[in-house]
């Protein structure tokens, strides 16, 4: 039995039915319907191209109404060079009817685009494609009223899971629901620009939500550890579930002028590191290039961040490696990294250090800074410093799980 519907959700649903003539109003048909789960009211209906065009809001957003030059969008960038899209546009042209796109009915901002897209948003930029030639042409859609910050969240995550949907997606909307600190703060640091948000796909220079976890997980485990013994960061999960970062968020101080120092010298890194290697003519692969904020590095640096945060000088080591650089030379070294291996035991697939992110792999991308900052005589990544890290990792492993064992005795 559907409840009955509250005085603002029936006032939204007359503006619409206002607004646009659907086939179902036309034919008095419409009814509103009840998503038990959600707890919210929808319409099913159809409506043509020619009463969509202009009307559908790509940038929807739970962000606040009155900000709108700071609105973040909850859905995907559209992906014009897919080969499925353009068969889409083509479709459309030949007035094929697309079905189940997802919008919300609201005029609280952008409100000359009061139709919020939270699923479909491809669908009904092929259909605009096709205005001129099939203007008529009818199209399903389910559209929601007066939705709460938590129902347009999960809205949009339930329509997403029908396509191939990227975990960083999911990552970012759940992101947004639970508030702007983290973007706020990657914004603060430069590693976002003003009004940019973090990347909804993997992406070479702009960080996902994951990257952006991983970074303040690490830093204030790294911050809270007593020594350089034994430590593995971690790489926060993804799709939506980050139980690591869930944890740390509410304790982290997203204004400590150590913390926003460490976000601004990790932007330093990247930008240094996209430069040198985009700036000469040899081993400048774009997984190089992009070195600085893949997720290994990003939580072994971070963690090293917070281990070295109270201690000045070998802070400075640390943040120093983006300076005094030669004209081929990246401060990561980021091929003397894919060379590193340990001989008879790493397998020929072995793709180098800060390629995967296995606990191992985590130790060992964490021992190449704190041998960096701690033992060597030249502080820069080099060939022999990535293979000796490597031994270090591995020696202290030994040594950790021996302590384990001889504890149970």
């Amino acid at each position: 039995m559907i409840p009955k519907t509250p005085p603002t959700v029936q006032k939204l649903i007359d503006d619409f039915n206002k607004s646009f003539t659907s086939l179902e109003y036309s034919n008095g048909k419409s009814l509103t319907l009840f998503d038990e789960k959600s707890g919210a009211y929808y319409i099913a209906c159809h409506l043509q191209t020619k009463d969509i065009i202009g009307k559908a809001d790509f940038n929807a957003t739970i962000d606040e109404a009155d900000d709108e030059e700071g609105l973040y969008k909850l859905n995907r960038d559209i992906t014009e060079n897919q080969p499925a899209y353009g068969v889409m546009c083509a479709d459309a042209k030949a007035g094929r009817s697309f079905e189940d796109i997802v919008v919300e009915f609201d005029k609280s901002y952008s409100p000359s685009l009061p139709l919020k897209i939270y699923g479909g948003q491809h669908r009904i930029n092929a259909v605009q494609s096709a205005k001129d030639i099939k203007p008529d042409t009818y199209h399903g859609f389910r559209v929601y009223f007066g939705l709460s910050k938590e129902q347009k969240v999960e809205i949009a995550t339930i329509s997403n899971t029908s396509i191939t949907v990227s975990n960083d997606l999911l990552d970012r909307m759940r992101e947004q629901l639970l508030g702007s600190e983290l973007r706020d703060f990657f914004q603060n640091v430069g590693l976002l620009a003003q009004n940019q948000d973090f990347s909804d796909k993997k992406d070479a220079i702009v960080p996902t939500v994951r990257v952006g976890r991983s970074f303040v997980v690490n830093y204030w485990k790294g911050r809270k550890a007593k020594n350089t013994d034994f430590h593995i960061p971690v790489v926060c999960k993804t799709g939506g579930v980050a139980d690591e970062y869930f944890a740390v968020r509410p304790t982290v101080k997203w204004n400590d002028p150590d913390f926003i120092e460490a976000g601004r010298q990790l932007n330093i890194l990247h930008n240094t590191q996209r430069q040198k290697i985009n700036g000469r003519k040899t081993d400048n692969f774009g997984q190089f290039a992009s070195k600085a904020i893949s997720l290994t590095v990003v939580a072994s640096w971070s963690y090293a961040a917070g281990l070295y945060t109270k201690n000045q000088p070998l802070k400075d080591i640390l943040y120093g490696i983006t300076s005094s650089l030669g004209v081929n030379e990246d401060p990561l070294n980021a091929k003397a990294l894919s060379e590193a291996r340990l001989k008879g035991i790493d397998p020929d697939t072995y793709r180098g250090l800060g390629a995967r992110t296995n606990p191992d792999e985590m130790g060992r991308m964490l021992e190449v800074f704190i041998v960096l900052v701690e033992r060597a005589n030249v502080k820069k990544i080099s060939s022999k410093l990535a293979n000796g890290a490597i031994q270090s990792y591995e020696a202290k492993k030994q040594t950790h799980n021996a302590n384990k064992s001889l504890a149970k005795i």
